[in-house]
């Protein structure tokens, strides 16, 4: 029988938050230092951020659509929140306060919907729905994925062996 491959041994969730939040304090600390290298380092940890989702969705039109939903639910979630504040100090003071809470369950909602991404899709029009999902699905393939790939897994960021 062959061997089966083992895979790496995952760091403990633990270990991955703390990580993260080295990260965002170096994010925070370089935005006030370094404004103008700030998006770069920004686009690489959502370039990393969307890459591990990517890989745990199968890496295909699947995933691309999870990660297009999740981004617009979020995006959609956050401009709703400033819409709603009376005011910044309202505003920040909110978010701080009800982002454990609210955003927190709110995200994990939209993890939900992203999740269930193609019936969007179909229940536009049921008979078109579906014939839009497949055409998609075609131009996905066909068109969309090697870039997408390309940028997603730019030389940049993965680290040197």
């Amino acid at each position: 029988m062959p061997e089966a491959k083992s895979k790496p041994q995952k760091p403990s969730f633990l270990s991955r938050m703390a990580s993260r939040g080295r990260e965002f304090k170096s994010l925070g600390q370089l935005l006030v230092n370094e404004p103008r290298a700030f998006p770069g380092a920004l686009l690489k940890v959502i370039r990393r951020s969307v890459r591990t989702i990517w890989d745990a969705r199968g890496g295909g039109y699947y995933a691309c659509g999870f990660v297009l939903t999740f981004i617009w639910l979020e995006i959609t979630m956050f401009v709703e929140d400033i819409a709603e504040a009376t005011g910044i100090a309202d505003f920040f003071g909110e978010q701080l306060l009800e982002m454990l809470f609210r955003y927190l369950g709110e995200s994990f909602v939209n993890t939900i919907k992203a999740f269930m991404w193609p019936v969007y899709i179909i229940q536009i029009s049921p008979p078109w729905g579906i014939a839009v999902f497949v055409l998609m699905a075609v131009i996905f393939n066909k068109l969309l994925k090697e870039p997408v790939e390309k940028w997603l897994f730019h030389e940049d960021d993965q680290p040197k062996v």
